[in-house]
């Protein structure tokens, strides 16, 4: 890029010195010791951290694993799994079966009499069940049975990467290899750090001789796992556990590469294709904006970020960007992003550490709409869940509204929407809100004033742009006459103002269309679910929003029983038409029909019809449907069995909440399901099933059966009946758009 002339090169005697000098030009690097050592083959020691084995005898019954009955005959039952039966019983692919076959296997080994338990937890035919538990049941049976339950804990950790968690309390050779097979270094070794922080100079001991072993990924590992160690608890632990095997091998430790500075790779890389430091923007200094990184620095820079990883950067990059200038440090990251060209991930690891970690406001805007656009195939080949990051890391309400527009409208939902949705809860939970009041929060203003109008300023001439009730932009002019629209700017017009006011008109048309699309579905989904606002919530978020005002115009509202709409002054009034003051400590609700009643529901409809108001979403019009009285006490709603209906209504039902089941063999997608509010599991089955990449081959479906069960992962029937009258009947209405 061309050199600024007002911006100069900043003296060495001003930047770190890591950019000036880095390690690696320090000279020849010493090569590592290289020892041959026997590890100690030592009995199993058993040692718990204060208080974890009373947590871990919980563990199994945490989630979702039900306890047996207490009269249950446990000898019948250690007797069905000496036998064969239980193996018939353990069906990989049917999670039914698996889930009843963990809850007798859990029951035996943790209620009844220990001896049974202990006997199952022998039997190696069901060490490979073991493995696929649900989380926390290796954890419960080593608190019971301790090394009675070390076998198959052990054989989960050998079978399924990153399972070590149920060995923390066990020490010895194997539990040491286990440990150091799955240590990354990457900051995701919880199981790993609690295990040597137990286990102190002991486990050390059992890692050094992998630590000096002939250069490889083994000597990798376990090195990684040192440094974690010596960071935590300093360097003499580690040369207290060297001192086992002698003088050379502390020595040996003492050249390991314990400080982080150290570790680059020799030789070192070469800048990939595009990242010219004379091609970038330049990196300006955070006080001395007028003086820039030379070339040489920023090539350093390039260098650090080239042997990054995207989470876990080279430690020296963190510790030179505070001098910097972070709007040029920005621009820098984005630039950078333009010009990589990773061959497999989306990009270089060190692009995406410098987007997430130097990434402003800006970036993100920039990045959104790229990551939106992503397939799910692309998604999935080149690790694009890692793009989120720089959305999560910046916290403001600007990059968490990316967030949940890429929750609800990436193309890609498996990955990014649920990976958006997963940050969104921790950044709502980081704020003390529930998600749903976080996206109250998130509704842009689009700089309107607090009438809901923006000026546009041409120069010679000015523009005032307002809303109607459907959030469609008009104009007037400065005197108050409308115009059809906003006028191109003309050769009279500021060539500067007026371009920029007429591309800011563009820009909010389409933002305001696409906020309303996503508010609108939000306060209908608000309806069903009975969600509600305290008084001073619904004068914030509702009443004096310039935007959602216009929304909340056009529903009925309700306080307590007391039911009232926003007036096109913003003050309250109630059926009657007259005014309404809403108590401090009333709860706001969007009340469905069902609720409203009748009788409410035909007042306040001729009050909308008198002054014209069109509701954004069926409220005061929407169907509403009771259950048969043969129904109520019934899992099943047999009059919507055995009807012929096309896959794309099956596929509609998407759009409003549902969601398809997984693929099964052949490609088939065989049932969709929808949670209720208070997370009941209604499922649709059809046959013979949407083939995944031609659905057009078996275009009519037959729905087969539809059901209601306890829970998302429950086998267990549930009377329909048991739904409020509200879900019930949004979920009869839903069915009726399938069939009819």
């Amino acid at each position: 890029m061309t050199r600024d002339p007002h911006v100069e090169d900043a003296l060495d005697s001003a930047l770190p010195a890591l950019l000036v000098r880095p390690p690696w030009e320090g000279g020849t690097k010493e090569p590592p010791a290289v020892l041959s050592l026997k590890t100690p083959q030592e009995s199993t020691i058993v040692r718990w951290a204060p208080g974890r084995r009373e947590e871990w005898l919980k563990a199994p019954y945490k989630y979702s694993q039900k306890r047996m009955p207490e009269d249950t005959d446990w000898d019948e039952l250690a007797e069905f799994f000496a036998g064969d039966q239980a193996r018939e019983l353990w069906k990989p692919r049917d999670w039914r079966s698996k889930s009843r076959f963990e809850q007798l296997y859990m029951g035996l080994v943790m209620q009844a009499p220990r001896e049974l338990g202990e006997k199952l937890l022998a039997d190696e035919r069901y060490w490979d069940a073991f493995v696929d538990f649900s989380v926390g049941a290796d954890r419960g049976a080593v608190a019971r049975h301790e090394m009675a339950a070390y076998p198959p804990a052990l054989h989960q950790a050998r079978k399924k990467k990153w399972s070590v968690y149920a060995l923390e309390p066990f020490l010895d050779h194997a539990v040491a290899q286990a440990m150091i097979k799955d240590f990354d270094g990457r900051g995701s070794d919880e199981a790993q750090d609690a295990w040597y922080d137990l286990h102190g100079v002991d486990a050390v001991r059992l890692t050094i001789p992998d630590a000096l072993r002939k250069p490889g990924p083994k000597r990798e590992r376990a090195e990684a796992a040192l440094r974690s160690v010596a960071r935590r608890h300093g360097d003499d632990i580690l040369v207290e556990a060297a001192g086992y095997y002698g003088d050379e091998a502390v020595q040996a430790v003492s050249r390991l590469r314990i400080d982080p500075l150290d570790l680059y790779p020799d030789p070192m890389p070469e800048l990939p294709q595009g990242w010219d430091p004379e091609r970038l923007p330049r990196i300006l200094l955070r006080l001395r904006r007028q003086a820039a990184l030379p070339h040489a620095a920023t090539r350093n820079l390039l260098t650090m970020l080239a042997i990054s990883e995207s989470h876990k950067p080279y430690a020296g990059v963190p510790l030179v960007t505070a001098p910097l200038d972070p709007e040029s440090l920005a621009e820098f990251a984005w630039a950078l992003y333009e010009a990589d060209r990773h061959p497999k991930v989306w990009a270089s690891p060190g692009v995406q550490y410098a987007l997430a970690e130097w990434g402003d406001d800006g970036t993100a805007d920039r990045l959104a709409p790229i990551v939106a656009r992503w397939s799910r195939a692309y998604v999935w080949e080149s690790g694009g869940q890692s793009a989120l990051r720089l959305f999560s890391a910046l916290g403001t309400d600007s990059a968490l509204r990316h967030l949940d527009r890429l929750a609800n409208k990436a193309e890609d939902q498996k990955w990014i929407g649920r990976s958006a949705r997963e940050a969104l809860k921790r950044a709502a939970e980081q704020r003390g809100l529930t998600q749903e009041q976080l996206a109250d929060r998130l509704v842009p203003d689009l700089g309107l004033d607090a009438d809901g109008s923006l000026t546009l300023d041409y120069g010679p001439r000015r523009f005032v742009v307002g809303f109607d009730e459907e959030i469609r932009p008009f104009v007037t002019d400065e005197s108050g006459k409308p115009r059809k629209t906003l006028p191109k700017p003309g050769a009279k017009d500021d060539d500067v103002l007026a371009p920029a006011a007429y591309k800011r008109f563009s820009d909010l048309r389409k933002e305001a269309r696409t906020v309303a699309a996503e508010q609108v579905k939000r306060l209908e989904a608000a309806m069903v679910t009975g969600r509600t606002w305290t008084a001073e919530e619904f004068a914030e978020l509702f009443v004096a929003h310039p935007l959602m005002r216009q929304i909340a115009r056009r529903l009925v509202w309700t306080a307590g029983t007391d039911a009232f709409r926003v007036a096109e002054d913003g003050t309250l009034s109630d059926v009657r038409d007259d005014a309404f003051a809403l108590p401090g400590g009333a709860r706001v609700a969007l009340p469905h029909p069902l609720v409203l009643g009748e009788d409410a529901v035909q007042a306040w409809a001729a009050i909308f019809a008198d002054y014209e108001i069109l509701q954004p979403f069926p409220q005061l019009g929407r169907p509403v449907h009771a259950l048969a009285e043969d129904e109520r006490g019934s899992g099943r709603l047999s009059r919507f069995e055995g009807g012929s209906v096309h896959f794309g209504r099956i596929l509609g039902l998407t759009s409003r909440g549902w969601t398809l089941g997984e693929k099964e063999t052949g490609g088939f997608r065989r049932q969709v399901m929808l949670m209720t509010p208070d997370e009941r599991h209604l499922m649709v089955t059809f046959e013979p099933g949407i083939r995944v990449f031609d659905p057009e081959e078996y275009a009519e479906q037959r729905i087969d059966h539809v059901m209601l069960l306890t829970g998302r992962y429950s086998g267990t029937s549930l009377a329909f009946g048991e739904l409020d009258p509200v879900t019930a009947s949004e979920i009869i209405t839903d069915l009726h758009r399938l069939i009819d």
